[in-house]
């Protein structure tokens, strides 16, 4: 028998060995370790409470894994969502989504948002059947310390707390980060990023924070008065120098942000991913006739 539970009633292995099974079959191959699922959830803002998943005779088959921020008042974000492949076909994603929905709305939240990986097709049409609309395109990019060896500038970044950061970050920015890149995620993980900056006439003119284990490039900003004068050269070779991994990585750019489109495809970045931000209102209750096959990470 099928029941629909919080996620507070389980453990994170319990909610960890889930997702792995909800990805075995994924479109890219998910390799995540249960310290790097308590990493990613925690920088998501995961709130266990706000989180539904379904059993099958006590043994867990689903899950809309939720976060929240004090950044997005009123919003919820789906962390992650999937189905065990062999309990497919029976309306558990759609049916978990209601709990979520009329739960949240309960509480007070008017919006959810997510990623979806755009060749995900059948995810992506579940998610519009149920009523998720696309607001954003987000691109995933590499950039190799090979191809990035023999570039040279004369900045010199120096090391800086995040929270002196922090508030003059979004005066160099030409588009938001996404859910997974804000403040917020920044923080969430500590000791775990590092930032540098660069300083003209003590004014801020450029900053990176990113992760020394993983090579996540969280943010990275140029002033606009700046921009195109190697100012991003500097604050990426200061990543790579302080780091032990072949290869920055930057996870969900907003690709209308044509400043960072253009310059990592000028550093000799390539694109390996891209990603729908989808929104859509909630409501207290709504018909979720719509069986689907969702799975996001």
């Amino acid at each position: 028998m099928i029941l629909f539970r919080r996620a507070s009633e389980f453990s994170l292995s319990q909610l960890h060995q889930v997702m792995v099974l909800a990805f075995s079959d994924y479109v890219i191959q998910m390799d995540m370790p249960l310290a790097d699922f308590e990493r990613m959830i925690r920088a998501r803002g995961f709130d266990a409470e706000l989180s539904w998943v379904a059993t099958d005779n006590e043994q867990l088959v689903g899950f809309w894994f939720i976060g929240k921020q004090d950044a997005y008042p009123g919003t919820i974000y789906a962390v992650s969502t999937g189905t065990a492949p062999k309990a497919r076909g029976k309306g558990i994603a759609s049916k978990l989504f209601a709990k979520v929905e009329e739960y949240a709305a309960q509480q007070g939240y008017h919006h959810i948002q997510l990623e979806v990986i755009t060749s995900n097709t059948a995810a992506v049409k579940a998610y519009e059947k149920l009523g998720f609309q696309t607001k954003r395109n987000f691109q995933c990019f590499s950039l190799h310390k090979a191809a990035f060896a023999d570039r040279n500038s004369e900045r010199m970044p120096v090391p800086a707390d995040w929270a002196e950061i922090e508030p003059k970050a979004a005066g160099l920015w030409e588009r938001a980060p996404s859910w997974q890149n804000t403040a917020f995620a920044i923080r969430a993980l500590t000791d775990g990023v590092t930032a540098y900056k660069i300083e003209q006439n003590g004014q801020l003119a450029g900053y990176i924070a990113f992760t020394r284990k993983t090579g996540a490039v969280m943010q990275i900003a140029v002033a606009p008065d700046k921009r195109r004068q190697g100012y991003a050269t500097a604050l990426l070779t200061a990543a790579f120098a302080n780091m032990n991994k072949e290869a920055l990585t930057f996870i969900n750019l907003d690709e209308g942000d044509e400043t960072i489109m253009q310059a990592l495809s000028k550093l000799g970045a390539t694109k390996t991913l891209q990603q729908y931000e989808m929104h859509r209102a909630l409501q207290t209750s709504t018909a979720h006739g719509q069986e689907s096959m969702l799975t996001t990470p």
